[in-house]
C-alpha cells in the first residue's frame, strides 16, 4: 500500500489504523456493498485539460444498447479520426451519469480512448434529480447492474473503432464494487481502475480476476480504505493501490454535478482533494496506456 505524504511517497508494511479497519470494513461494507449506497459528497473536481480542450477532437453522444430485452442509455465519447483505440467502460457512482461523468468520458476520449458510460438506472427509471437518482440506485437488484455492464462490454466489443484486446473498466464509489464484479466475470478485460470502491468479499471469486487492478483510496475514507490490505492479499502482484493523504471519499468529482468540471479542482489549488484528483488522473492514464 502506497501512501502520499506531501509530495513524497512512502511505503508502510503495517499501518495500524488501516489494518484495524480492514476486518471491520469487510464486515460492514464488503458483503453489504450491493445493498447499501455510499454517495460521495466532497468539493473537489476531477482533473484534466479545460473543458474546451477536452471536446476539441472528440465525438460524443448519448446512445442506446440492449441488455436482454431492456434498452439501456449510455454516453459514448470517441476520438475523432480513423483507427482502433483502447476503450474504457466508466461505471458511475451513486449520482448516475451526470455532467461530470460525461465530461470525464470526453476527457478519456481526448486522451485516445473510446469511453462508454452506461446509465445503470435507465432500464427502471427516468430519474432526473440527484435525490431521485440516489433513491433509484439504492433499490436496484444486486445483480442487475452487473448484467447490464456485461452487455455494455459486449457492445464495445462489437464497435469497429475499439481494440478489443484493450477494453478496461473504471469504477467510482458505488461503481467500484461493480467494476470488481465485472472483472471477476469477464476474463477478457484488459485492466481495472477503482476509485474508493469497496472490494467484494465473496472469496474466492476475487481470485478469478485476470486484469491488473489499480485502486485509488482517500485517507479519510475510513470505511473503504481498510479494504486495501485484504484486496492486495487476494490479488497479489496484479493489484496496486495508492492512499491519498488528507483526501476525502469522492475526491475525484465535484460535490455539485452542475459545477463546471474544473482543473485542478473546485476547491483551492493546494487542497488535498484537488491534488489527489490530479495525481490519480495522471496515474490512471499511465496505467491504462501501459
Amino acid at each position: 500500500m502506497v501512501f502520499e505524504k506531501g509530495s513524497r511517497l512512502y511505503r508502510s508494511p503495517s499501518i495500524a489504523r488501516v489494518n484495524f479497519l480492514a476486518n471491520a470494513v469487510l464486515l460492514t461494507c464488503g458483503v453489504a456493498a450491493g445493498a447499501f449506497l455510499c454517495v460521495s459528497r466532497v468539493e473537489a473536481a476531477a482533473p484534466g485539460p479545460n473543458q474546451a480542450q477536452s471536446q476539441a477532437d472528440v465525438d460524443a453522444k448519448t446512445v442506446q444498447f440492449m441488455s436482454g430485452d431492456a434498452s439501456i442509455s449510455a454516453y459514448l465519447a470517441k476520438p475523432k479520426g480513423e483507427g482502433r483505440h483502447g476503450a474504457v467502460l466508466v461505471v458511475h457512482d451513486g449520482d448516475g451519469v451526470n455532467g461530470s461523468v460525461q465530461e470525464l468520458a470526453r476527457r478519456f476520449a481526448a486522451s485516445g480512448f473510446v469511453a462508454f458510460a452506461p446509465n445503470l438506472i435507465s432500464r427502471s427509471s427516468d430519474a432526473k434529480t440527484r435525490e431521485q437518482i440516489t433513491s433509484t440506485i439504492s433499490r436496484l437488484p444486486l445483480t442487475q447492474p452487473i448484467s447490464d455492464l456485461k452487455a455494455a462490454l459486449a457492445f464495445l466489443q462489437q464497435d469497429p473503432s475499439v481494440d478489443t484486446a484493450k477494453i478496461s473498466v473504471v469504477g467510482f464509489g458505488w461503481g467500484g464494487w461493480r467494476a470488481y464484479k465485472l472483472a471477476e466475470d469477464s476474463p477478457s478485460l484488459y485492466k481495472a481502475v477503482v476509485f474508493y470502491g469497496t472490494t467484494p468479499a465473496d472469496d474466492p471469486a476475487l481470485t478469478n480476476i485476470h486484469a491488473s487492478v489499480l485502486a485509488h483510496y482517500a485517507e479519510y475514507d475510513f470505511r473503504v480504505t481498510g479494504n486495501a490490505p485484504w484486496t492486495e492479499k487476494q490479488l497479489g502482484n496484479r493489484f496496486k493501490d495508492y492512499v491519498y493523504s488528507g483526501a476525502d471519499r469522492g475526491f475525484f468529482f465535484p460535490r455539485d454535478p452542475d459545477v463546471p468540471y474544473g482543473f485542478p479542482g473546485a476547491g483551492p489549488e493546494e487542497s488535498a482533494n484537488a491534488s489527489a484528483a490530479k495525481l490519480a488522473w495522471t496515474r490512471t492514464l499511465e496505467f491504462l496506456k501501459s
